[in-house]
């Protein structure tokens, strides 16, 4: 799974990801420090747990992917069989090819998780 992160980060203008459990606990990381990991592992859980619920409950369905933007960056989520994939980028980088490559490891991760 370290890889599948470590791709990512080839990325032009992402500082970071991590694969992330439902639970919050941190599966892989490009993190440098392992206590931002853990932070932004938990806070990726928690966040994407409650907008699942908030898209369900308003029927527009299950949550496949969000981006919270900030001042200085963007930090992206997306469901990947039973882990949260959380990439963070700078301000100035391309969302669109963010996302694709994003997709393309969920792919992986699909394939490299059993059912």
């Amino acid at each position: 799974m370290r890889h599948i992160v470590e791709d990512l980060i080839r990325v032009e203008g992402v500082i970071g990801s991590l694969l992330v459990g439902r639970d919050g606990l941190v599966i892989a990381s490009t993190l440098i420090e392992d206590e931002d990991a853990e932070v932004l592992g938990a806070m990726s859980a928690a966040v994407f747990g409650e907008i699942d619920k908030a898209t369900k409950r308003i029927g527009i369905g299950t949550l496949v992917d969000a981006i919270i933007d900030a001042k200085d960056g963007s930090i992206l989520l997306l469901e990947a069989r039973d882990v949260i994939l959380t990439v963070v980028t700078q301000r100035m980088v391309n969302l669109g090819l963010v996302k694709i490559e994003m997709r393309r490891a969920a792919k992986n991760i699909s394939k490299a998780v059993p059912i």
